[in-house]
């Protein structure tokens, strides 16, 4: 069994001043695209272009039942 997951890549448009990024572009020119947009519509903001590098995850716990009744009579 492996653990490896494979996604795609996305980008992201984040102003450090503003609200978290909320839509997910899947090419890094939709992303500048946005970027240069957004930052015509706000003189003086940044907009930084954020891209996906990597992604960790811990499964908490993987049960395996061994009986076929695994239910406690008491």
């Amino acid at each position: 069994m492996s653990n490896k997951l494979t996604y795609a890549p996305f980008w992201f448009v984040w102003n450090p001043d503003n609200r978290n990024p909320t839509h997910r572009h899947q090419s890094e020119a939709s992303a500048t695209t946005e970027a240069e947009r957004l930052a015509r519509l706000h003189p003086g903001e940044t907009f930084v272009v954020l891209e996906s590098v990597c992604a960790r995850r811990v499964d908490d716990m993987l049960r395996i039942e061994m009986r076929q009744d695994c239910e406690i009579p008491f």
